[in-house]
């Protein structure tokens, strides 16, 4: 005989098959419902046939009732042998009848894709996985394009960790669908696929999953676990004007970059904000690992900033050493803006503006200054280094004590802490610039109440020191904004 599964000859005696392994079953399953079904019926029969008997035995009367009947004028309509040839055709009706449908039975049975549905979800009720999975055998045998059914066996695998085998059914499916013309939901076999990888941390095969599935909605639904190639804000070409290249992707994860045409890896310079391409050519190549460790494709665009650098601006004062005080004065176009530091930096976009001619300060300084363009652009850098000392002996921590020596005679302040009356705090005098005035040159200092914490707030009241004398004053200023001197001491 051959395999009802696959065709294949099989030897005599043998119950499953040496190709497929199905199992050959001679006899159908015991089912109860049908051997109730199968006894009722027979039990009718017999007690049918029963009757039967006992009516051959009673010939006599039968007779004699005839006869009376006869007598009294009723006339048989059927004679006696057609009687009986009536009784025995009925009987094998109703046996063939009971045959008909016991046979309906089991062919329902055995050829229902329905039939063995149910019963597998029965089976699993009860627990018993793998019986389930035997009736859904035949249910796919019956109907092998009937997607549910896989996915209810696929189910079941999993539930009897066995979930290589339900890997391999959902992918089976997703193969067979996928080569078919008719549009089917693909979302099950999917999501039953995406979920076992997940727990198996296999991320590699959810991404390359995704990559050649159809359904976009699909891979929306599960783009955490792709990485797609990063997108630039601006395309590739020439511009002439700065440009803040933003990069993005697909979701959470890390982007990475480079400038000079190399390759991107993980250990690359992280993208975290604007890159600004400013004058020259780029080559930015770019890659996305997401947070599941995917990489993407790299990426690259070519750009090229052709801008007109701005003129550096003019220093009037050069670097030197300095015993008086002077001005440091800048000199460029009406338009530009100049930007400069003091302590070494770079100047950019968010450094001081000049705005006039600076004050030399005291000690060792380093002037930065750059022209920046509306566009972003910046000139060359122009760096000044200064020395200003003052010929001398009355240094600024010296003027800072007089003026607290000064407040201490006028009951201002307790003490040369800087102390008062009412007060927890102290004042501090801290040292702002150098003046000329009437002639003469003054130490600055601005009034500062500090609190027990520490914390600074700067008053009202200003303080000027003669440089050569250290003669203490108040620094005020008249109703056209014009500086004057109080002085602080009676001498």
């Amino acid at each position: 005989m051959n395999c009802p599964n696959c065709g294949h000859e099989m030897l005599r005696g043998h119950l499953y098959c040496e190709k497929c392994g199905m199992e050959i079953r001679i006899v159908p399953d015991y089912e109860p419902e049908i051997e109730n079904s199968i006894t009722e019926t027979l039990s009718t029969v017999a007690e049918e046939i029963g009757r039967g008997g006992k009516r051959r035995k009673e010939k006599r009367p039968v007779k004699k009732e005839a006869k009376d009947r006869k007598a009294a004028g009723e006339e048989s309509i059927l004679p006696e042998g057609q009687k009986g040839l009536l009784a025995v055709r009925l009987i094998t009706f109703v046996v063939m009848a009971a045959a008909v449908a016991v046979v309906t039975i089991l062919l329902y049975s055995s050829r229902s894709q329905a039939y063995q549905i149910e019963k597998a979800r029965e089976a699993a009720q009860q627990g018993d996985y793998q019986e389930a999975v035997r009736y859904l055998d035949k249910a796919i045998a019956l109907e092998p394009d009937n997607a549910e059914t896989v996915l209810l066996q696929a189910n079941y695998y999993y539930l009897l960790g066995e979930k290589q085998k339900a890997t391999d059914l959902l992918l089976a499916l997703i193969s067979e669908k996928s080569s078919k013309e008719e549009p089917w939901d693909m979302t099950k076999a999917y999501e039953g696929v995406i979920s076992i990888y997940d727990e198996q941390e296999k991320y590699e095969e959810i991404s390359e999953l995704l990559l050649d599935c159809p359904d976009e909605a699909i891979v929306a639904s599960f783009q955490g676990y792709l990485a797609l190639e990063p997108e630039f804000s601006y395309a590739q070409g020439s511009y002439d004007e700065v440009i803040p290249l933003k990069l993005s992707a697909n979701t959470t994860g890390s982007i990475y970059y480079t400038l000079d045409g190399s390759i991107p890896t993980k250990f690359s310079k992280v993208y975290t904000a604007p890159i600004f391409l400013e004058s020259g050519k780029y080559q930015v190549s770019a890659l996305f690992i997401n947070d599941y460790g995917i990489e993407s494709e790299v990426v690259r665009n070519w750009y090229e900033i052709a801008l007109t650098v701005p003129q550096p601006p003019q220093v009037l004062l050069y670097s030197g050493t300095y015993d008086v005080p002077t001005m440091v004065e800048v000199v460029g176009e009406e338009t530009e803006i100049v930007y400069y530091t003091t302590d070494g930096t770079e100047p950019n976009q968010n450094s001081s503006k000049y705005t006039g001619p600076i004050e030399l300060p005291l000690g060792r300084s380093n002037f930065k200054f750059a022209v920046i363009s509306e566009e972003g652009v910046k000139s060359e850098t122009v760096s000044r280094s200064y020395e200003f000392k003052l010929d001398t002996d009355v240094t600024v921590e010296i003027a800072a004590a007089n003026v607290t020596r000064a407040l201490m005679e006028r009951d201002v302040l307790t003490d040369l802490q800087g102390h008062a009356q009412g007060v927890n705090g102290k004042y501090i005098f801290q040292y702002n610039s150098i003046v000329e005035l009437y002639g003469s040159y003054y130490y600055v200092f601005n009034e500062y109440y500090e609190d027990t914490n520490g914390s600074r707030t700067k008053a009202e009241r200003m303080y000027a020191v003669e440089v050569y004398t250290g003669k203490p004053n108040r620094l005020i200023y008249d109703e056209n904004g014009q500086m004057g001197l109080i002085s602080l001491t009676d001498s």
